[in-house]
């Protein structure tokens, strides 16, 4: 095995709570690989990788059923709490398989979940493409 590509993913987000599909900058990483995996690392503590359908409807759920799973207020530690409960529970990083030359997603996307309170904020997701 050995790491034929890595890479910044960049975007800029807005939130709480909201969602960001990455699956095609993911996918092109990984083109020219047939066999490995890709790594993928959110940095900083509040952002968020999650594998979803890529449906609205499951999307817009996910959001909002975040808010009553973990909500922003009533938290001992003031301001950011949740967002770095959130992202501990849903998780900063993601390991995806290649094979045949794709990352089989079965109709699904990659997306990056940003929980803090900001409007154009800039974030980052390391990719390592490694190959067999």
């Amino acid at each position: 095995m050995r790491v034929v590509r890595v890479a910044r993913i960049e975007l800029v987000t807005y939130g709480p709570n909201k969602l960001f599909d990455i699956t095609e900058r993911v996918v092109e990483l990984a083109s020219g690989v047939d066999e490995g995996f890709v790594s993928l690392q959110a940095v900083g503590s509040t952002g968020a990788l999650v594998v979803l359908p890529r449906d609205g409807r499951v999307v817009e759920a996910f959001e909002r059923d975040l808010w009553d799973l973990v909500p922003t207020l009533g938290w001992r530690h003031p301001g950011n709490a949740y967002a770095h409960l959130r992202s501990t529970l849903i998780g900063t990083t993601l390991v995806l398989p290649v094979a045949g030359g794709a990352v089989p997603l079965g109709g699904s996307g990659v997306f990056f979940l940003e929980n803090q309170p900001a409007l154009n904020r800039h974030r980052a997701v390391v990719a390592a493409v490694v190959s067999k």
